[in-house]
């Protein structure tokens, strides 16, 4: 059996590039596969007050943030007659690296609402206020019982 060279000249053609890019797209998924894309999604954190958890990212860097303090937790003073609540005000310190403390808020005139922390972005979610009770109307309430929402960066 003879093969003509045009038929071989077709074939080698329509076959090269074809298993080029089926090549490349194997090294592409073996650099980007599916562990890959995991790590690069937002990773969303819940901290109450006066805690601290660990945030691990890409490359094992883990930065480590503490929420410290509620400087305004954006509701009125008073349980009645509030015309209008503000923004919360919220203090977090990133543990380590000279412990950095930030102050942030969803209101940018108040405080940042995102900031960068070891090459990494924290950006406010919300502040989950502890219900107001008519004994504890008039004192603030401990810091434990908030719970702060953060999303960061990979």
């Amino acid at each position: 059996m003879f093969l003509d060279p045009r038929f071989l000249a077709n074939a080698t053609m329509i076959a090269a590039p074809t298993l080029m890019f089926l090549a490349a797209s194997s090294v592409l998924l073996l650099m980007t596969g599916p562990g890959s894309a995991r790590s690069q999604e937002l990773q969303r954190v819940e901290i109450r007050g006066g805690e601290s958890v660990s945030v691990p990212g890409a490359n094992g860097r883990q930065i480590t943030l503490r929420f410290s303090r509620v400087i305004s937790d954006g509701r009125c003073a008073s349980a009645a007659g509030c015309p209008r609540a503000g923004s919360p005000v919220v203090e977090v310190e990133a543990v380590g690296a000279g412990t950095p403390t930030f102050r942030m808020s969803p209101a940018a005139h108040l405080a940042a609402p995102f900031v960068p922390v070891q090459g990494r972005f924290v950006a406010f979610g919300e502040l989950v206020s502890p219900p107001r009770e008519l004994s504890t109307a008039n004192r603030a309430p401990a810091l434990d019982a908030y719970v702060l929402r953060l999303t960061v960066s990979p």
